[in-house]
Formats: structure tokens, sequence, C-alpha cells
């Protein structure tokens, strides 16, 4: 961590710029993930260069986002005396983790084209967006969204970032238990009176580890070695069960 802080305050002083810039680091870009992980916190260091006092004047946007994928969201439906699953919608390529800090609400920082176009804020990811051809909202998407938050995989927070020394500035993010494994994004943006001055990007990976690590590349790399190990251990499970049963 030393290094990292190190590494920042020398390009604070060694960038001579007119406009204000920014730039972040990982404290570490690599996340582990076994039977025991329940949840971890990260820490972003950052610098703005160019201007004394960023504090007073600029503000910050960070957004983490982790690997897409395909959701599909069911109502319920009453058939008679019972509810049943309804058709599902599909929510394609969403992030399956998503997570905001701002030094102010997102709104009173960035203009509405902006939070449109970076996706700033979790109401403007553009893959929720179920209801892009049609006036009103979806019923769904709200309900998505509920969801994804309950949960932890999507947060909007105010607050987490933190000057510490003069430029220089941590984020602080927090992954849930059941955080997917991939490749994810880190973006951060500068923003004074409106208008976005400078950003930059990281990138983090997260991996399982152990037999967990053993397990999950045989069911992406040997699907059908890993159904049929997967048939194998039930058979075992319940001839050993049908044995437990007739002692009894």
């Amino acid at each position: 961590m030393r290094t990292l802080l190190s590494i920042l305050t020398a390009m604070l002083f060694a960038v001579s710029a007119q406009a204000a810039d920014i730039a972040v680091a990982l404290t570490d870009d690599r996340v582990e993930v076994d039977a025991n992980f329940a949840g971890a916190d990260l820490t972003l260091f950052g610098a703005v260069t160019g201007v004394e006092n960023p504090a007073e004047v600029f503000d910050i946007i960070a957004v983490v986002t982790g690997p897409e994928g395909d959701f599909n969201v069911r109502p319920l439906e009453q058939r008679g005396i019972i509810w049943l699953p309804g058709e599902p919608w599909t929510v394609k390529n969403a992030p399956r983790f998503y997570a905001s800090s701002a030094t102010r609400p997102i709104s009173d920082i960035a203009p509405l084209p902006d939070q449109a176009q970076y996706q700033l804020g979790v109401d403007n990811i553009a893959a929720v967006d179920l209801y892009a051809d049609s006036d009103a909202p979806h019923p769904f998407n709200a309900a998505f969204l509920d969801a994804l938050e309950t949960g932890g995989q999507y947060q909007d927070r105010v607050g987490g970032i933190s000057f510490v020394k003069g430029a220089l500035f941590t984020i602080d993010a927090s992954l849930p238990a059941d955080t997917p494994v991939g490749d994810y994004g880190v973006a951060v943006y500068l923003y004074r009176d409106g208008v976005m001055v400078s950003r930059d990007s990281a990138e983090l990976r997260v991996n399982k580890v152990g037999l967990e690590r053993r397990i999950y590349d045989l069911a992406h790399q040997r699907p059908v070695l890993y159904g049929l190990l997967c048939v194998a251990v039930s058979l075992l499970a319940g001839w050993i069960a049908g044995l437990a049963f007739r002692k009894s």
C-alpha cells in the first residue's frame, strides 16, 4: 500500500498540467474466492493533478461493473386458486454486479446525457431498459432492480470517497458473498460544475481458487464430463441413503 501511495504521489508532482486530470489504481487487481468467501472490501487509490485543493471544487463518481449475464424475470400469474410463474422477460447482457459511489448524489453531479452515456447509477444501466421502445416504464423494470439492490448485487451510494492527503483520494467498495467470478471494470469520473473534466479506468479479476476452481473449470471446459460426474454422485448418494434406511 505504501508503494502504491508513493507512485500516486510521484505522479501527482511529476505531472504539470494546465487542466485537472484524474488517475486511479487498485491496491490489488485480483480477488480470490473460495468456499469460505464472505465478501471483500476493495480500496482504490487515486490522484487529481493540475489543481490545488480539488476536494473544494470537484466531484468524483466511481463505478465498479462486473461480468455480464442474462436474467429472466417471471411474473406470478393467478390460475384458479394458485399462483404460478408466467412467461419470462429476459434482461440481456446486464452486469451481474454494479456499484457506484459518489461525493454527492449523481443527479446533482452529472447531467442526464452523461448519466445515460456512461451508465452512472443503477437506474441508468442500459441493459435493464426493458421499455426502450415504449413511452411508459415496463412494470418489471423496477422489480428487477429492487431484487438485485436488495441482494447487494446492485449498489448506489453517496460517500465512500475521501481525500486523504491533498489531491490524493480513496474509494471504498464492497463485494457481496455471492460475487460472480470474471473480469470487472472500474471507472472514475471527475466533475466540476456539471461538466466532466477527466476520467480514468482500471481492471479487476475475481477468481475461484482451490476445489471450487477445479469444479468451476470442469463445468465450463468439459460440461459433458461434469454432467456425468454429477449423475454418478447423485446415484451414489441415493444408494448410500438407501442402505442407511434399510438398516434402520
